[in-house]
């Protein structure tokens, strides 16, 4: 399936652009094109049935995507009936998994310590203390938590690639290079014009960028995205921990009718389907949803907004469309273990990573990082040993 991306993408190369330029890291490197390496890749039901358990089972995606018996025509311009593109069907599906568990060896993972930490961590509105209590960083915590697990990886034989390997982002730009896009939404103010152009930092640009070492690297089996949930604390000013403790794993999907109407995610969409991405990432879900379930006995998370949908009975394993799980080129599973602003959690947490074991609340835990790898590392064996 890869080897069929890659020669395709010699004569249409994803991502022409530079990584300093603060147009290009705001915008989509895909093209249109591409989808003519796919034609017969998927079959009418395949297809018809992605869209509906998967991508959009809440939108209006007929609107965006009208099927024939032979194929599909996919509007491609930014509204109905400008310009379109008609994608024949084939006879199956685009993927050929084994069935058997055979290891990690040769399998080519990468590993995404999610937000930056370090200097950046209060930026990014991932860094919290209570009272004069540590100060805990998702960004810091997912670092440690993906150098301990490439090193097990590696042990068995997966070649490894990190997004990041220290608290500093991938991206060269910074806010300041991101003003005169900012300022042309929010001319007249500056406060949401500073607030923009720092989110077009850290969360546009820096993961745009880490999708380009994705790309560079060669492409992989599998993407891990690290992280650690939290809520939003009732009264900001004087935060103060809560008692919820939950998990859960996110795969791509559920895509919203706003975002069907960009042409850029309707063919970031339609590149993941044809691929069968959510294939590898549902059956890889489940097997981490059980890990993560048997390690931590953490109940599920459950989302108050239209903007993800259950995959699962027990509602742990969900679809949503987030800028990393849509535009890295593998399967993607985002991992939300844990509340790191709860009672149980929050002192462990801001311990970080350590050896053996330290009492928190009368029991002896090993560190978060370590529990983290423990149940990553059995989700993919679980995960790898089911039939798609």
């Amino acid at each position: 399936m890869r080897s069929l991306l890659l020669s395709w993408l010699l004569w249409f190369p994803v991502s022409v652009f530079s990584a300093s330029d603060p147009v290009d890291a705001l915008r989509s490197q895909r093209n249109w094109e591409e989808l003519e390496a796919f034609h017969g890749a998927v079959s009418r039901s395949f297809f018809e049935n992605a869209m509906e358990r998967i991508y959009a089972p809440t939108a209006q995606w007929r609107k965006w995507m009208r099927v024939e018996e032979s194929g599909v025509w996919i509007e491609t311009g930014e509204l109905p009936g400008e310009q379109g593109f008609f994608l024949r069907f084939g006879e199956g599906s685009p993927v050929v998994s084994p069935s058997t568990w055979s290891g990690l060896r040769g399998l080519r993972i990468v590993l995404d310590p999610g937000h930056i930490g370090g200097t950046w961590g209060p930026l990014e509105e991932r860094s919290f203390a209570i009272g004069d209590g540590p100060v805990v960083q998702e960004g810091d915590l997912t670092l440690a938590i993906a150098r301990r697990l490439a090193a097990r990886l590696r042990e068995q034989g997966a070649e490894v690639l990190l997004t990041r390997e220290a608290a500093e982002p991938a991206t060269p730009l910074r806010s300041k290079d991101f003003w005169e896009e900012a300022r042309a939404k929010w001319a007249q103010d500056e406060v949401r014009v500073a607030a923009l152009a720092e989110r077009f930092f850290y969360r546009t640009a820096e993961i745009r960028a880490r999708a380009q070492l994705i790309e560079a690297w060669g492409g992989a089996d599998l993407a891990l995205a690290l992280h650690i949930n939290a809520s939003g604390f009732a009264d900001p000013e004087k935060p103060a921990l809560h008692e919820r403790n939950d998990a859960h794993v996110l795969i791509n999907g559920c895509y919203l009718d706003s975002e069907l109407a960009s042409p850029a995610q309707r063919l970031e969409l339609l590149l993941r389907l044809l691929q069968g991405y959510h294939v590898e990432e549902e059956r890889l879900g489940r097997g981490m949803v059980d890990s993560i379930r048997a390690a931590t006995g953490l109940p599920a998370y459950q989302y108050a907004a239209g903007n993800a949908c259950p995959i699962d009975a027990e509602q742990y394993l969900w679809s949503r469309n987030l800028l990393a799980n849509r535009i890295y080129d593998c399967p993607v599973l985002y991992l939300e273990p844990w509340q790191a602003n709860s009672k149980g959690v929050y002192e462990w947490a801001a311990a970080g990573d350590y050896e053996g074991l330290r009492e928190f609340h009368g029991e002896l835990r090993p560190s978060l990082p370590a529990t983290y790898c423990d149940f990553v590392l059995a989700g993919l064996e679980k995960g790898f040993s089911v039939e798609p």
